[in-house]
């Protein structure tokens, strides 16, 4: 009995038609796969970009509860007494000319180490937000009313800590511009008047540490304070800019009960 061997050989033509089939994707499928890439980077990058803005807002936060707690370890230290709230020779940090920012870094950093409370807080990256200009070594001011100057439009200004009722919902310190001469923001009182512009470095929001040390981030909802964020120190200043009048608007209420305890005049 014969037995018939089949054989295992492909046949060349089969073999070649193999190759042809396993060379690789076709042209709609690298489209597809493409698409896909490109809808994973869309939904992706947004999250990325809030979770780094997220970090730095942190790190800023970090910042000002360092020195909203070295503002209190002075007042424990000098019974009582707030610390100079503007910068001067006994200023919580050294006064820098009418433009500080303009300075060279390192007078810059004099100012802040000169200052009373740098032996409670003794790192300069303090004094800064973290997404602030390069040459910007103190971008955190205090408010008027904590020991600052009294001026016409302000409100009570406190020299010691005993004087200052419900801490937490008052404003110690707030990031603001490195052009701010003083080192001590201000707001009107007795009117709903802008009078110094607030940055909004954290996604059109401002942080800011409160006197019994807690540390908050706050979103602006009204579309003239995010106009009167956008603008330059320089056109503030010189009121070039939009109106500082703004009657009815629920962010600079917030800041000005914030900075004084009350507001001024009827909403």
């Amino acid at each position: 009995m014969r037995i018939l061997q089949v054989s295992r050989e492909i046949p060349i033509e089969a073999r070649g038609n193999i190759v042809k089939k396993s060379r690789g994707f076709t042209l709609i499928e690298l489209l597809v796969v493409i698409a896909i890439i490109a809808l994973l980077m869309a939904i992706l990058f947004p999250v990325l970009r809030m979770a780094r803005e997220q970090g730095k807002r942190a790190a800023c936060l970090h910042n000002l509860r360092g020195l909203v707690f070295a503002w209190l370890m002075y007042v424990d230290n000098n019974d009582g007494d707030l610390v100079q709230g503007n910068a001067g020779d006994n200023g919580w940090v050294k006064l820098l000319g009418t433009l500080p920012n303009e300075e060279p870094i390192e007078e810059q950093l004099d100012a802040i180490r000169n200052g009373l409370l740098f032996s409670y807080a003794k790192m300069t990256k303090l004094y800064r937000c973290p997404v602030a200009e390069r040459n910007e070594m103190r971008t955190y001011s205090t408010v008027h009313a904590m020991n600052g100057l009294k001026f016409t439009g302000s409100g009570e200004v406190y020299k010691k800590l005993s004087e200052i009722r419900r801490l937490g919902e008052r404003l110690v310190f707030l990031d603001d511009y490195g052009e701010d001469w003083d080192a001590c923001w201000a707001v009107w009182h007795t009117q709903p008047t802008w009078w110094n512009p607030i940055p909004m470095r954290h996604h059109g929001g401002t942080t800011l540490a409160f006197a019994e040390g807690h540390c908050e981030w706050w979103s602006w909802r009204d579309q003239r304070t995010i106009d009167y964020g956008k603008e330059p120190w320089i056109v503030s200043e010189t009121g070039a800019g939009i109106e500082k009048h703004q009657p009815g608007n629920v962010d600079l209420m917030r800041l000005q009960r914030a900075a004084w305890g009350s507001l001024g005049y009827e909403p």
